[in-house]
């Protein structure tokens, strides 16, 4: 009897500094070369890796969600049992188990939370420095909330996102379910929930409620955040430290 294939889905997290981002580098570190790379130490064979985002450098991931094919059930007990222990220390396997034919990381997913963390005034310590943004100055969060609740619905997100050379052609319109900003007396986070992100555009909104949080723009300027590429504070880039990948949601 010929062997059955079998797809599997592989929760993983990880600390982005460690990495050249998700995408596998020629003669960097990645995520994803890390993990095609102990795949084929266990099979003998290269396997392709397909990620759920493909986060750039720097950024963390809680849990993130590749999937691959193994050709048999056999070599699935194999891996399961020995990739958890050959990952580096930056890089952990949360969940390896089976999953149906048609699965992928990437085109089965229906949406994704990212956090960005914001350190506020007096609590920065040189530790934290690949980890969270510092600021320099307090922040008033009311507004900060506002901005990001502006942005909650359907819209056309090109004003945020930047052209990834890989989807030039790619849909600019996203559905936000939640935009929250959090408060703490040590940190600020704004977490952000949607059916997809545009690249870098996470970074992008988080840069935008930060100058609505110091004052920078007003209801005026959140308000219209979709009239276009130019609108104030939409071109800005956060720092990658700050962002964190928190789940990948799937039907």
């Amino acid at each position: 009897m010929a062997p059955v294939p079998v797809t599997v889905r592989m929760d993983i997290a990880y600390d982005g500094s460690f990495a050249y981002g998700f995408q596998k580098q020629q003669s960097l570190p990645s995520v994803q070369g890390t993990v095609e790379g102990a795949l084929k130490a266990v099979s003998g064979s290269f396997i392709p890796v397909v990620g759920a985002s493909r986060t750039d450098r720097g950024v963390h991931a809680l849990h993130n969600v590749v999937s691959f094919v193994l050709r048999d059930d056999a070599l699935f007990e194999r891996v399961t049992r020995r990739l958890p222990i050959m990952m580096p220390e930056w890089l952990t396997i949360r969940s390896c188990v089976r999953e149906s034919a048609n699965f992928s990381a990437r085109f089965s997913a229906v949406g994704k939370t990212y956090a960005y963390v914001f350190i506020k005034e007096g609590h920065w310590t040189p530790f934290l420095a690949r980890y969270a943004y510092r600021l320099e100055y307090s922040v008033k969060t009311a507004a900060m909330n506002d901005a990001a609740h502006a942005m909650l619905g359907t819209h056309d997100f090109k004003g945020f996102g930047s052209i990834d050379p890989s989807r030039r052609h790619r849909d600019t319109t996203c559905t936000l379910s939640a935009a929250d900003v959090v408060e703490t007396d040590n940190v600020v986070i704004f977490t952000v929930s949607g059916d997809h992100f545009l690249y870098h555009m996470a970074r992008r909104m988080a840069y935008f409620v930060l100058k609505a949080g110091q004052g920078r723009i007003g209801a005026e300027t959140w308000n219209d955040a979709f009239r276009g590429p130019y609108v104030p504070y939409t071109r800005q880039v956060m720092a990658p430290g700050g962002l964190y990948l928190v789940a990948v949601d799937y039907p």
